[in-house]
């Protein structure tokens, strides 16, 4: 493992990423294909979505523990693939005005019971590691927080709409999802282009 970080620590993340890793890429290969056999423009833009979770716990999974200059590019990678998913999930709301798609409301069901639920249990998987200021770590803890918020906002959206055929729930939630990512990206980079970075003033400390 890298030798940046406690190895204990280090050991239990790596194990924790990689089921993480293996479980958005089943989702998200679950879903896409769910929504072509059932021809759902919902599910299928849902499944494709999740393909950056995929980039990103794939990348930390792959990343993590390769020595601090692997891991420092990660943390880049990371950033601008968040910060992107906000700026197409903010196109996505305009084609919404422009645009608005079919409600569909048994895929809307399952789309969110199923990104509610993965969402708290990666919540749960990396809560020990929320207060990291390891770039990899911090990415997957901040994306993990961001399906959380959305996840939830989305559930109480679609009760107060009463699953009635709009699509204002979606663009809300949509707008919440843009600004998450855009200020998780921004707060990734602000980390890692400050010298020294938090993370080596925690890893300074650690070994003080």
């Amino acid at each position: 493992m890298s030798p940046t970080h406690d190895a204990p620590e280090a050991r239990i993340y790596h194990r924790t990423i990689m089921v993480i890793a293996a479980l958005v890429l089943a989702i998200c290969l679950g879903e896409t294909l769910y929504g072509l056999m059932l021809d759902s423009r919902f599910l299928l833009r849902d499944g494709l979505e999740w393909g950056y979770d995929v980039a990103i716990y794939v990348t930390a999974a792959l990343a993590f523990g390769r020595g601090l200059r692997a891991e420092r590019y990660a943390g880049f990678a990371l950033a601008f693939v968040l910060l992107g998913a906000g700026c197409v999930t903010i196109w996505q709301i305009w084609r919404a005005f422009v645009d608005p798609p079919q409600v569909e409301p048994f895929a809307i069901t399952l789309s969110g019971t199923l990104i509610i639920l993965e969402a708290w249990f990666l919540v749960g998987l990396l809560w020990r590691f929320r207060a990291s200021h390891h770039p990899v770590i911090e990415a997957t803890w901040l994306s993990a927080r961001n399906d959380a918020v959305t996840s939830t906002f989305f559930a109480l959206a679609m009760i107060a709409a009463r699953m009635e055929p709009v699509t204002w729930p979606q663009m809300a939630v949509d707008s919440i999802s843009a600004i998450l990512c855009l200020q998780a990206g921004g707060r990734i980079l602000r980390d890692l282009t400050r010298s020294p970075t938090p993370y080596e003033i925690e890893e300074e400390g650690k070994q003080a």
